[in-house]
């Protein structure tokens, strides 16, 4: 939503979640997608929101329902990786990474209809000169990505379980 020139989350109750999702031929998932608040569009693991459609919705079933709506691709169990400040000295707001278990294309993605998402798969071993291209032509990339290459590249020890 936005009002007076900012941009606003409608709900603050539901919390972040972040997807690392790798297909089996070793292509890591991303996503690009127009975002109101740095005018223009933005490298990114797939994400949603935890809640924002049933408020008791765990974050486990969050992580698979955004993946798939927004890639096309589903799995078959998700791990929690980290979770941390998105920004700690603007918001309050915890992110939670994860990493999908059994990743397998089931649909096209692209969104929920009030969104226009294009997903890339990315090799792994040509992420980082990939990423570094659309850097160069201007394109951000959320934080979100390098972490989520760290731990698809088994930096972290696989994180941690609640």
């Amino acid at each position: 939503m936005q009002r007076d020139g900012y941009w606003r989350r409608a709900s603050h109750a539901a919390a972040p979640v972040g997807i690392l999702a790798v297909t089996e031929d070793g292509c890591i998932v991303l996503v690009e997608q127009q975002r109101i608040p740095v005018g223009r569009s933005v490298i990114e693991v797939p994400a949603g929101l935890v809640g924002d459609i049933h408020a008791a919705e765990a974050w486990q079933e969050a992580a698979r329902r955004e993946l798939e709506e927004e890639t096309g691709y589903t799995c078959s169990g998700v791990e929690l990786l980290t979770e941390g400040p998105s920004s700690a000295g603007l918001a309050s707001e915890m992110v939670k990474l994860v990493r999908a278990v059994g990743v397998r294309k089931v649909g096209s993605g692209g969104g929920d209809g009030t969104e226009n998402i294009t997903v890339h798969l990315v090799p792994l071993d040509q992420a980082d000169a990939w990423l570094a291209a659309k850097l160069q032509a201007g394109v951000p990339v959320d934080a979100k990505v390098y972490a989520a290459l760290y731990f698809a590249r088994g930096g972290g020890k696989g994180g941690f379980h609640e």
